[in-house]
C-alpha cells in the first residue's frame, strides 16, 4: 500500500510548511514562461489622468506583473509604454519602446499601500528611439 506523499509529510510538517509543500504539487496555470525583469513602464488610462510610472516585476509574451501606487480594476483597458534595453553590435546603445494596449486581469493589495497588477497584452507595436554612442 502506497501512502499519499502529502499525508506522510503532514505528520512531520507544520501548517506553513504543509502549505508550501501543497503549492509545489499544484500544476502551473500559466501558458507562457515568466522572466524576472524590472523594465520601466508607463501606464495611461483612457480618460486622460496622469501617467502611472512603475516597472515590471515579471514579463511573458502574454503580459506582465507590476506594482502601482493606485488601484486599477480588472477589465480596465490601459495604454502603456514599456522601455526595454537593446544592444547594437556597432556599439550603439538603443532604447526600444513597446507601445501596448493592455487589459488588467488581476489587481490585489500589496505591501506599503501599493497594488499588484497583472496585465494581458492585447496589442503592441515597437518604437525605436534614443540612439547614443557607447
Amino acid at each position: 500500500m502506497s501512502a499519499n506523499p502529502l499525508d506522510v509529510l503532514t505528520a512531520h510538517a507544520g501548517a506553513r510548511e504543509l502549505a508550501a509543500i501543497e503549492n509545489s504539487f499544484r500544476p502551473e496555470r500559466r501558458r507562457r514562461a515568466r522572466t524576472q525583469v524590472h523594465w520601466p513602464l508607463m501606464l495611461l488610462r483612457d480618460h486622460g489622468s496622469d501617467a502611472i510610472e512603475t516597472s515590471t516585476q515579471n514579463l511573458s509574451s502574454n503580459g506582465f506583473y507590476c506594482f502601482t501606487p493606485e488601484p486599477l480594476k480588472p477589465g480596465e483597458s490601459l495604454l502603456c509604454t514599456l522601455r526595454l534595453p537593446a544592444h547594437d553590435p556597432k556599439g550603439e546603445e538603443r532604447t526600444l519602446s513597446l507601445e501596448c494596449t493592455v487589459m488588467v486581469v488581476r489587481a490585489e493589495a500589496a505591501a506599503d499601500g501599493h497594488f499588484g497588477i497583472a496585465c494581458r497584452i492585447e496589442d503592441y507595436h515597437l518604437v525605436r528611439s534614443g540612439v547614443r554612442k557607447a
